[in-house]
C-alpha cells in the first residue's frame, strides 16, 4: 500500500511575518466557514489579502500545508482563535476602511 502524506509545515520554523500571516489566514478560513453572503465575501477578501502577502513574500511556501498545520495544531483553540482575530483586525480594519473609501470614490466617477 502506498500512502501519500501532505508535507507538514512547522509553523515555528517559518519567519515571524509568514507565521503571523498564516495564523490570520487560519482565523479567516475558520470564520468564513461559519458565514454566508456579503459577510463571507468580506472575510474571504481578508483571506485573499493574507494569501497575497504570503505568495509575494514567500513564493515557495506551501500555503495550503502551512494553513493545514495551523488549523490542526492542538494549541489552536478558542483562545488562540480570538487572539488571532484581534491581532489580524488591527491590520485589516484600517485597510478595509481605506478600500471602502477608494471604492466609493471610484464608483462616483462611473
Amino acid at each position: 500500500m502506498i500512502v501519500l502524506a501532505a508535507a507538514a509545515v512547522s509553523l515555528a520554523a517559518l519567519p515571524p511575518a509568514d507565521r503571523n500571516d498564516i495564523r490570520c489566514l487560519a482565523y479567516l478560513t475558520v470564520a468564513a466557514s461559519k458565514l454566508d453572503g456579503d459577510l463571507r465575501r468580506k472575510v474571504e477578501g481578508g483571506a485573499l489579502y493574507y494569501f497575497g502577502r504570503l505568495e509575494a513574500r514567500s513564493p515557495t511556501l506551501d500555503v495550503a500545508a502551512a494553513l493545514d498545520s495551523a488549523i490542526h495544531d492542538p494549541a489552536y483553540d478558542r483562545r488562540a482563535y480570538e487572539a488571532d482575530k484581534a491581532r489580524c483586525h488591527v491590520q485589516l480594519d484600517p485597510l478595509a476602511r481605506r478600500f471602502d473609501a477608494w471604492r466609493e470614490t471610484y464608483e462616483k466617477t462611473k
